[in-house]
This record gives structure tokens, sequence and C-alpha cells, in this order.
């Protein structure tokens, strides 16, 4: 866990800070960009925590089970459970996150229309099978 002053900031300067952290990042166009700005700006360990929050939400929206969430990210079931409630409260990451998640279901519903059958006559068995076991991966997991 990352450590902070014990002494509070006052409102009118957090307010600031959090004013010039949004001018930072909201004028980033470029992903090397905005990854080179994270990386110096946060720790491997926050980076890492916050990608694990986002996930955590997305997963959840996609509607995939707490078990694999937890497994696939290493994270307690407690982690999740605290998430989900945040997420059930529409708060603004939930938001964010609803055009990502219309967006995958649309792919995989084209993607599972469109996918050949390992056996039907023309289709390479290995490439069909690989699909299906990604598609099917995919559903499960949810990454």
């Amino acid at each position: 866990m990352t450590r902070i002053s014990r002494f509070p900031v006052e409102n009118n300067v957090l307010e600031k800070l959090y004013y010039l952290l949004f001018e930072v990042i909201s004028f980033i166009d470029d992903e090397e960009e905005f990854s080179a700005i994270i990386n110096e700006l946060f720790s491997p360990t926050e980076i890492i925590m916050v990608a694990k929050r986002v996930t955590i939400i997305y997963l959840l929206m996609k509607r995939i089970d707490y078990v694999n969430i937890c497994d696939v990210l290493k994270v307690s079931s407690k982690t999740v459970a605290k998430f989900h409630s945040i997420m059930k409260q529409k708060n603004a990451i939930t938001n964010s996150l609803k055009g990502i998640v219309k967006n995958e279901k649309i792919k995989d519903f084209f993607e599972e229309l469109f996918r050949r059958e390992p056996g039907a006559y023309g289709v390479n068995w290995q490439s069909a099978w690989e699909q299906k076991i990604k598609l099917g991966r995919r559903k499960i997991r949810g990454i």
C-alpha cells in the first residue's frame, strides 16, 4: 500500500492538485506519451493496482464470475466484492466502461457468427479449434 503524509492537505489545495493532474493527463493523445507520463508519475505497483481496479469493474460489467476474476487477476474475493458495490452505485468509471463493454459484445457476436466449426468441409481444423478454444476462454475469463 502506498503511503501519504499523516498531515492532511487543505481542500482548496487538493482541488488545485486534482485540476493540475487532470490538465496533464487530459491533453495526451499519443499512447506512448501517455505511457511515459504514467510511468514517470506512478510506481510500477501503483500502475498495476489501478489497472486491476479498472479491469475488475470491466469484467463485472461483462458478468464474469468472481472466481474467474480472482483467478485471472490474482485478487481476493473481498476486493472484487468491494468494486462490485462501487459499480452498482453508477459511478463515472461505470459510465466510461459501458461503451467499451457494448462494443466488445458486438465484436463477440460477429466473431461467433462468422466462426467456422472444426470438421466442416474446407475448414482448417487446427485454426478452427484454436479459434474455438480462444473464444471459449475469453467468454469464461473475460479477457
